[in-house]
């Protein structure tokens, strides 16, 4: 009896020594935190040899099938993201804002469109299960009622090959926006594909606008590829006190599509690199090009 408590109670002392030696997850960014994603792989900075915009570091994100934490697990999603805490954000409604950061796509496959993920790698709510204000998400090749999309909402597509789109969730949902209004997704940006292996300039300009003053301006590598004028928040009952937080990371908002056609086969591993990312008053504080041009100190 006195050997079995023996080898019990060392037993318990080393699962006790193995959980208090095992490591823990990387600390999100400083005003940031892990927004459900309890994963140890989920972030970190890179390593030396892992790619880096400007700097010493970058952050990565890494996403493998059934990383879901909280509510994603009762839902069909899962992610890898960072989310700003209340202290850390800046934005207001009805009020002018900059933001720029670099995206580095590792392994982030394109989709065809009957089993897509809704990839999201940005995006900024005013909190809690609240609709997206607006989000960078890719879409399933050929998805989207680009041709005949009010030209108002949608900028007509130069290329039908760019999957990765901003989307005016909120606005989609509290406006009733349906496929004359594409669903909300207003502007394509860039191809996941041709992304794969280099650095993506993107600089973003909004007010969050809750009227028709409201604008979203996004330029990807020095280009503009949106250029939206109209309200970006929906009914505003119960949302005046918030502020719109920022997002961002890899998450797979919509695995249903995949799960019914290849219910035996895992997602994909995805990983990606984000550098950069500022927010600012103007487009001189924030655009990754023009901050290395006027020989900005790199932000690590």
């Amino acid at each position: 009896m006195y050997r079995q408590g023996k080898i019990a109670l060392t037993a318990l002392v080393g699962i006790f020594m193995s959980l208090l030696l095992a490591p823990a997850p990387e600390a999100a960014p400083r005003d940031y935190s892990m927004n459900l994603s309890p994963h140890k792989h989920a972030f970190r900075f890179s390593f030396e040899g892992e790619p880096v915009r400007r700097g010493r570091n970058s952050e990565r994100f890494e996403l493998r099938d059934g990383d879901c934490g909280g509510s994603d697990c009762r839902n069909p999603r899962y992610r890898s993201e960072i989310r700003i805490k209340r202290r850390g954000a800046d934005a207001l409604l009805n009020k002018d804002i900059w933001y720029g950061w670099s995206f580095y796509n590792e392994t982030i496959p394109s989709f065809p469109a009957d089993v897509a993920l809704k990839v999201v790698l940005a995006q900024w709510k005013l909190g809690g299960e609240a609709r997206s204000i607006l989000r960078f998400v890719q879409l399933g090749q050929g998805e989207g009622n680009w041709r005949n999309c009010a030209r108002n909402i949608c900028t007509r597509p130069s290329d039908n090959s760019e999957d990765v789109v901003v989307q005016l969730d909120d606005m989609n949902v509290g406006e009733k926006w349906g496929a004359q209004q594409n669903f909300g997704q207003i502007c394509r940006l860039f191809s996941m594909k041709r992304t794969k292996g280099r650095w993506t300039d993107i600089v973003l300009r909004t007010n969050f606008g809750t009227d028709e003053n409201g604008y979203l301006q996004i330029w990807v590598n020095d280009r503009l590829k949106c250029d939206y004028r109209g309200k970006l928040v929906s009914d505003l009952r119960m949302k005046r006190h918030l502020r719109p937080n920022h997002r961002r990371g890899i998450s797979a908002v919509y695995t249903e599509r995949w799960d019914a056609k290849r219910p035996n086969t895992p997602k994909p591993t995805m990983i990606a690199y984000f550098d950069e990312f500022l927010s600012g008053s103007s487009r001189e504080e924030v655009d990754p090009r023009m901050r290395e041009k006027a020989g900005l100190r790199a932000k690590d």
